[in-house]
């Protein structure tokens, strides 16, 4: 119970700052995820290096960083190429025994989770639609993945029985997984009616079911990174939860789809 009460705690503390971010605008939200992208991405380093690959951390989280604020200061995703290149060059004078391992461990980590979780900011500056429009398409997003995460741990708590990646995670089942459907389609229609999405009940929905589907996903892949790393958590920094990838593993895959749903077919139809 203990457990619970201080995840819970950790949870509303963390939701409410980053809601708050949020509400008091682009730039504050822009910069609360890239603390939360480059944290992420130091956590995800210090993974390769429990597999035995050092990446490049500085030339790393200059590029992590790069790409995070793409969608508040659109030229600096040209200024990215500058350390890429300067990794090429190092990997080909370097006299490091795995100069290809530590590119690819470098590169990676400014994509996922960083360059990921900066799909957050876009859908806060989405094309299309005002200030306000923009803040609650976000806030819907993190409720969605939200709502689907929580309702999944209840439900796979009391009625899971049939395990849904079982060499993967052995926790997590497929009532669970359902569970999280089912909480995330309930959250989108009360958020349709608190906020007046700007979106068809329709989209919502399917949004929903997106947001659930590419969480259990992001979920799922954190949870192989950290099996194959030999570890319980990606970090210590949040009590109750572990680090920032075990918290926001869900919502680096759902916040792209969700954006690219919204864009692409929501904005069509």
């Amino acid at each position: 119970m203990s457990q619970l009460l201080t995840r819970l705690f950790t949870a509303t503390i963390g939701a409410s700052l980053l809601v708050g971010s949020a509400w008091l605008g682009p730039w504050y939200f822009g910069v609360a995820v890239l603390i939360i992208a480059l944290i992420g991405q130091i956590e995800l380093y210090q993974l390769y290096e429990r597999c035995g690959v050092k990446a490049w951390r500085i030339t790393g989280i200059l590029l992590g960083a790069g790409l995070t604020l793409r969608a508040l200061v659109p030229n600096i995703f040209l200024l990215t190429a500058v350390p890429v290149v300067g990794l090429v060059l190092w990997c080909t004078f370097t006299k490091s025994d795995q100069p290809l391992m530590r590119l690819g461990a470098t590169l990676s980590g400014a994509v996922y989770p960083t360059t990921l979780l900066a799909f957050l900011t876009d859908l806060r500056t989405i094309p299309g639609y005002s200030g306000e429009e923009a803040l609650i398409l976000t806030i819907t997003v993190l409720v969605l993945v939200w709502a689907s995460d929580i309702f999944a741990f209840f439900a796979g708590s009391f009625f899971g029985h049939h395990p849904l990646a079982p060499s993967i995670s052995p926790g997590k089942t497929w009532e669970g997984f359902l569970g999280g459907i089912g909480g995330a389609a309930l959250a989108a229609v009360a958020l349709d009616l608190v906020f007046e999405v700007p979106l068809g009940m329709t989209h919502i929905i399917i949004l929903a079911i997106v947001c659930t589907l590419s969480g259990a996903i992001g979920d799922l892949a954190e949870s192989r990174f950290k099996r194959v790393a030999g570890v319980k958590d990606s970090g210590v920094i949040l009590p109750g939860h572990g680090g920032i990838l075990d918290r926001f593993d869900g919502i680096i895959v759902a916040a792209p789809l969700a954006y690219m749903y919204i864009i692409f077919i929501a904005n069509q139809f």
